[in-house]
């Protein structure tokens, strides 16, 4: 086990990591404080230094998916630079290099039980589509097609993940360079996306 200045040095940041990976690997019932400490090589004793009970490490996972989970998205895009398409290829990236889909497919599954995991969902996906929306919007997208559109490539990021045997051999990747390449044709002037994706 760690020593008493290790387990402190975790933060309440590090705990809410640990839960969500055994959210992903295991479920809401893997969220448990014996095997978190066991994943994090320390006592009960760091946990109870940042959280009252299980209950209260429940909340905070919810509020990091609700608000910084989309904070942490929307900063990452805006190091993509002014430049629309570039972004969207970003979140392109996102949800196939950092592994998203498997902690989003996991919070829903929690959320199918908890309404406080639900909400957290709902709120998170409201950003994301804010997210599209604004997007879109700068890319000249007619402003009538702007919703549509924007759920057409958010439930085609879900789908991605949650029926991945549905690409058949082809890449995840290729079906996001259709999708930009749709996005193009309906914006006023976007640069078709390169190679950026591939």
């Amino acid at each position: 086990m760690a020593s008493e200045t290790e387990r402190h040095r975790l933060g309440r940041d590090d705990w809410i990591e640990a839960a969500l990976d055994a959210l992903v690997e295991r479920g809401i019932e893997g969220v448990r404080i014996d095997r978190l400490c066991q994943r994090l090589g320390v006592t009960k004793g760091s946990f109870y230094h940042h959280f009252a009970r299980r209950d209260d490490l429940l909340e905070g996972l919810v509020d990091f998916w609700a608000n910084t989970q989309p904070k942490a998205t929307t900063h990452e895009l805006a190091s993509s630079g002014t430049d629309a398409m570039a972004r969207l290829v970003a979140v392109t990236r996102l949800v196939a290099d950092r592994d998203i889909g498997r902690r989003d497919h996991a919070m829903r599954a929690w959320a199918a039980a908890d309404p406080r995991a639900a909400r957290a969902v709902q709120q998170a996906d409201c950003q994301i589509l804010a997210l599209l929306h604004s997007l879109l919007r700068d890319l000249g997208v007619p402003s009538d097609e702007i919703h549509p559109l924007s759920r057409v490539l958010f439930f085609s990021a879900l789908g991605a993940y949650e029926a991945p045997t549905a690409f058949a051999g082809r890449s995840q990747r290729s079906f996001a360079r259709y999708l930009l390449r749709l996005v193009q044709e309906r914006a006023r002037g976007a640069p078709m996306p390169g190679k950026e994706i591939a």
